[in-house]
């Protein structure tokens, strides 16, 4: 006879984990070009989301092949056939295949509907890509547009300002018409053209998009983005001066290529911000209080960060062909999982205290957030004396949940963790976390993994993790994450006139920078590492297995033996780059 599946005794409310002023992105599997492209999408709307849409193209009562590019394509020839000289139907097929392949965001339908893919939308390689929004689409961004749009909307010099650099980026070749609505602007293609800087991706994008009118937004409050005051500040400014540095590239890579670089550096960003969040948040339930920053802010390009812990992510250069680099990433990678798995008990602890404080807060305290909002609940609320009875009747609604009217006997996982804690000493708030992780761990763990593998680029060139499963994980550079850090690494801003220029840069001094800034540790393991004659031997190796990963890839020039005569040759070059008043103070 079949074992009968035990059940949780938790209703849905308690199982409630994500406190938004912790860290606002969702943990599950995320879909970072649909996250890039919504930003685009609130940048130009302030904030507002897309609910509905009125094109014919996104209705399958209307449209026999509605939500597909082959939909899309036949709507933009039959309005603007006159702009696509030569597409007869030998060359529709084609054009809707890369149409599919290099602009679509396609998201696969659910079971009840075949499991067939529909058109979500267009990449983020133009701000009037929102022209083409489904929002019949479920997102699966998990709320990272959200972040990226809180992190970046108040930036003068990135996105607010009219001669901000995303905004002149991406609205090249158009202007802007009515509340969130782009016209293409044809004297501008005209000079692009000119100029030799019109490629064929974007015309073809533009001219796509043309004949569409973008659809309103909503003006409902709950449908407005929710504004964040960031737990940890200091990281976010790290991502914004990164980018603007990254802009200084803009005339000379070519520009989907900037692009690739841009997600990138976001997303990588991103995930350093949630290992900030879960060091962050272990801490102060530790120790009652936020941790401070290291420091003041660092200048551009500085290698130092000034977020309140050092990362210390040890990545395998060797490829996993030297046994021991390979498992002391591998180690590095379960050691930081076990960080995440503390921190699923402190994110429980402060969402419930912040449901017990809802009672004794005002309205103005409850609109509060960030490390004000989270002092006030540690310092009012952790102690409070009447803290002890609330969970007492939380708890004790548990064991009536899990109470068997057949043999009369309570829950005995819920009955066991009460009398550990209860010989531990813990108090009744930390008793009710208990229970929440004993029956929530599996589905936290599970979460919480899609989410690294998403955040850190599992197995992909822009990521930094490689492998499947937990004792497989590890810590990587890919090729795309290590050019875009390259070419941050190699700029500097000259004395004589502050203008901002490439240089050649010791590997030394990069491996130095990479470590100090973002925490990617090559030849080290941090002042946590064990010391020994077998890891100094390792850490060598994995130094010379990042040159060689380098002359590869053809930054590395070995001019001599003398460290000072390795040094690292960008791939795109600045001699005069203009941008000073933008990243001063940034």
């Amino acid at each position: 006879m079949a074992k009968k599946k035990a059940t949780s005794p938790l209703t849905r409310n308690q199982k409630l984990f994500q406190m938004p002023y912790l860290y606002p992105v969702d943990a599950n599997n995320l879909d970072v070009d649909e996250a890039m492209s919504r930003l685009f999408i609130y940048l130009r709307t302030g904030g507002r989301l897309i609910r509905r849409s009125d094109k014919i193209i996104f209705d399958a009562k209307l449209c026999e092949d509605a939500e597909t590019p082959k939909a899309v394509l036949k709507a933009v020839l039959e309005e603007n056939g006159h702009l696509f000289d030569g597409v007869g139907d030998d060359r529709r097929e084609l054009l809707s295949s890369w149409l599919e392949s290099h602009f679509a965001i396609m998201s696969r339908r659910g079971k009840s509907a075949g499991g067939a893919y529909r058109m979500a939308g267009l990449r983020p390689l133009h701000f009037m890509v929102i022209k083409l929004f489904n929002p019949n689409v479920k997102g699966q961004d998990r709320r990272l547009s959200q972040f990226f749009y809180n992190a970046l909307k108040d930036d003068t010099a990135l996105t607010s300002a009219p001669d901000s650099l995303m905004r002149e980026f991406f609205e090249i070749g158009v202007r802007r018409h009515g509340d969130n609505d782009y016209r293409v602007d044809e004297n501008a293609l005209n000079q692009l053209a000119t100029d030799h800087k019109l490629d064929i991706e974007l015309l073809f994008l533009l001219r796509l998009l043309q004949p569409f009118d973008t659809d309103k937004y909503s003006t409902k409050k709950d449908d407005q983005v929710a504004a964040i005051e960031f737990l940890c500040p200091e990281q976010i400014d790290l991502l914004k001066q990164d980018l603007k540095l990254l802009f200084l590239y803009k005339d000379c890579i070519p520009r989907r290529e900037l692009i690739n670089y841009m997600t990138t550096l976001m997303v990588f960003h991103a995930a350093l911000y949630f290992y900030q969040t879960v060091r962050i948040t272990n801490y102060m339930i530790a120790h009652g209080k936020l941790p401070e920053p290291q420091g003041d802010q660092p200048q551009p390009g500085e290698p130092r960060s000034h977020a309140p812990f050092a990362l210390d992510f040890f990545c395998d250069m060797t490829g996993g062909h030297h046994e021991h680099v390979d498992g002391l990433a591998k180690q590095r990678f379960t050691e930081h999982f076990k960080d995440v798995e503390k921190y699923f008990k402190s994110a429980y602890l402060m969402k419930k205290l912040e449901e017990f404080a809802g009672g004794y807060l005002t309205p103005d305290q409850k609109k509060g957030g960030g490390k004000a909002y989270i002092e006030l609940l540690l310092k009012g609320y952790l102690n409070h004396k009447d803290i002890d009875g609330y969970f007492a009747r939380d708890i004790q609604a548990i064991r009536q949940a899990g109470y068997d009217e057949e043999s009369g006997e309570f829950n005995s996982d819920v009955e066991r963790i009460i009398a550990i804690c209860n010989g531990r000493g813990l108090n009744r708030l930390q008793t009710f976390v208990e229970i929440l992780y004993h029956f929530q761990y599996g589905t936290l763990r599970e979460q919480h993994r899609k989410l690294i593998s998403g955040l850190c680029g599992n197995e992909l060139d822009r990521g930094f993790m490689a492998g499947r499963g937990r004792a497989r994980r590890k810590y990587v550079i890919g090729n795309e994450l290590l050019e875009v850090l390259i070419q941050l690494a190699v700029l500097e801003k000259r004395e004589s006139d502050n203008n901002w220029q490439t240089r050649p840069m010791p590997i030394r001094k990069f491996v130095d920078w990479l470590g100090g800034r973002y925490g990617l540790l090559i030849d080290t393991l941090g002042p946590n590492g064990e010391e020994s004659e077998q890891n100094n031997r390792a850490l060598a190796s994995n130094y010379e297995a990042l040159k060689t990963r380098l002359r590869q890839l053809g930054f590395f020039t070995d001019l001599a033996d003398a460290s000072n005569s390795q040094v690292i040759e960008p791939r795109f070059h600045i001699v005069n780059g203009e941008m000073e008043e933008t990243l001063s103070g940034a």
